[in-house]
């Protein structure tokens, strides 16, 4: 393909929010336990083996439950993100989000105004594409200052910053 027809077919940039649902503490204590529960068994397993010992097939089946305990301790702890996909917006809908906002004191624009239709306009999930639903969910008390401060950088960093061609590597 030439480079022409590279450029023709530029597309959208995207980028991955990875979006905070569940208590991860929780989750990695509960992996800390069942992790620490699994090596201690194992231990108890490798000592009896050095004795010239077998496992029995009891001590088989705890280990094999300990380990799918660790697993579902594992996938619980990936459950409490969900990594929702962005895309870059076009410049007449990226500029037309910002025509009533007004900069503070500093200069500075606070986006927490206009991050539902953000978010309704830039999620390439059409389930998500919501307007009122996101209106609805960053009203909730479970999204903080720093929910919205990362969602802002990120909005950001995809629409009206460079990309970073470092982290791409050598070409």
């Amino acid at each position: 393909m030439s480079l022409r027809a590279l450029i023709e077919a530029k597309q959208r940039r995207t980028a991955t929010w990875p979006l905070l649902v569940g208590n991860p503490s929780a989750a990695a204590a509960e992996v800390k336990n069942s992790s620490e529960s699994l090596a201690a068994h194992q231990r108890v397993l490798a000592l009896k083996k050095e004795a010239g010992k077998r496992a029995t097939k009891a001590e088989t089946q705890r280990e094999q439950q300990l380990r799918d305990g660790l697993k579902a301790a594992l996938e619980r702890v990936n459950a409490t993100v969900v990594r929702v996909e962005l895309q870059a917006l076009p410049d007449h809908e990226w500029e037309g989000l910002f025509a009533d906002l007004e900069p503070d004191a500093q200069g500075e624009l606070d986006l927490d105004p206009i991050l539902a239709p953000l978010l309704a306009a830039s999620c390439t999930d059409p389930e998500l594409q919501d307007l009122d639903w996101w209106t609805e969910q960053l009203k909730q008390p479970a999204w903080t200052d720093g929910d919205k401060a990362a969602l802002s950088r990120l909005f950001l960093e995809l629409n009206a910053f460079a990309p970073q061609f470092d982290a791409l590597g050598k070409g």
